[in-house]
């Protein structure tokens, strides 16, 4: 599919944009991805150098940019990273060792956390609750002072406060 804007190059990310109740679908090349959220993100200048480094290493990993001969491989069942890239799927276990440190790069470059964060059972202790709530909240915060957003920043702040206190009584 090409590009929307300069329609030229084949576009390699696609999002859904909703406005009102009006739903578009826009597929941007390489050149205009960069060029359109350099320009979008202007007031965020302080997250434009992560925003760029994070499309840099995923237009890395998911262009064919490297030959047949320097493709990785699993040493026990043979499955390439080539392979791996086309299909998502490992071929034995111990894939997971071949292929670790490149799987690594593509998840920081998507930006997902590596650290599992699964259900809380219903009985938990009201410790577990309370620690998942206080994580969550000053993540939030921390997002929203990294975005500027001060309003939002003060009163997620409260809550983290509110919550302190009410665990304290």
């Amino acid at each position: 599919m090409l590009c929307d804007i300069c329609k030229e190059r084949e576009s390699v990310i696609s999002y859904t944009r909703v406005n009102d109740d009006e739903i578009e679908e826009v597929h941007l090349c390489e050149v205009c991805a960069e060029e359109k959220f350099r320009k979008d993100f202007k007031s965020y200048q302080n997250i434009i150098p992560q925003l760029e480094n994070a499309l840099r290493n995923i237009f890395q990993f998911t262009t064919n940019s490297y030959n047949d001969e320097e493709d990785l491989s699993c040493e026990y069942c043979g499955r390439s990273f080539r392979e791996l890239k086309n299909t998502g799927t490992l071929g034995c276990p111990k894939c997971y060792d071949s292929f670790g440190g490149e799987i690594r790069k593509y998840l920081s470059a998507l930006n997902i956390n590596l650290k599992y964060r699964g259900k809380i059972p219903k009985n938990a202790d009201n410790y577990l609750v309370y620690n998942r709530k206080l994580e969550d909240l000053k993540e939030k915060l921390d997002l929203a002072i990294n975005l500027e957003e001060y309003e939002k920043a003060a009163e997620i702040r409260d809550e983290i406060k509110k919550l302190k206190e009410d665990v304290s009584v």
